[in-house]
């Protein structure tokens, strides 16, 4: 089979599959359509992207193995939608606090002063705390640090960890204290985890302010 044959068959597969969902949809009350928007949606654009035939032959050929491909690829598109983007978004408001670029670009409430920089220290320990669902990639003074989230909470109870200085045969056991009370001085999520580097704290303090605050540049 040519892939003009291939793509032929597949718009016709997809067309049916269409007609399905249309079908479905003119037999559901309007209160059941506004809760279907998403999924809608969904259909409306993977059908329009795979009807293009912009993609290769060897998906186009996989997808012809199904009686509704249109349905298949719908569902793999929602499920992938419904992620967790709250790591994406603390990210986000990271990268607002920590650049400070906004605040040239927009109008900032006059009533409003706000915490100096210098006077707030974010150290891994606060840093940890606050994104307990996340891994950690760290590049510290004494080596690289990979912390999964449950490894994080291990370190946040006081559990040793295992770092290198840049090869795993030289690989060390990390006490907890050594590596909580040092600042933050860049993080960046990316890829599921948050890349960052951290320094000694030169001056321990027993009371931190809240992360939200602010983050000393090391």
């Amino acid at each position: 089979m040519t892939e003009q044959e291939m793509m032929t068959l597949l718009r016709k597969k997809l067309d049916n599959g269409m007609a399905r969902y249309q079908k479905e949809w003119r037999q559901k009350p309007a209160s059941e359509l506004v809760e279907l928007a998403s999924e809608i949606a969904a259909a409306q654009f993977v059908y329009k992207e795979l009807a293009e035939g912009s993609y290769s032959a060897e998906y186009m050929e996989y997808l012809l193995r199904f009686e509704n491909p249109l349905e298949v690829v719908t569902d793999q598109w929602i499920s992938e939608q419904n992620v967790d983007f709250s790591e994406e978004l603390t990210h986000a408001l990271w990268t607002l606090w920590d650049k400070g670029e906004s605040e040239a670009e927009y109008t900032l409430d006059p009533d409003y002063t706000p915490v100096s920089a210098e006077e707030v220290k974010i150290t891994l320990r606060e840093f940890i705390e606050a994104h307990p669902n996340a891994s950690f990639d760290l590049m510290t003074p004494g080596g690289y640090v990979y912390l999964t989230p449950e490894t994080a909470q291990l370190l946040l109870a006081g559990q040793s960890v295992k770092g290198n200085p840049g090869s795993s045969e030289f690989a060390r056991d990390v006490p907890a204290e050594e590596l909580l009370e040092q600042e933050i001085c860049t993080a960046d999520f990316s890829k599921g985890a948050w890349r960052i580097l951290s320094d000694h704290n030169p001056e321990p303090r027993l009371e931190q302010g809240p992360f939200e605050q602010g983050v000393t540049m090391c």
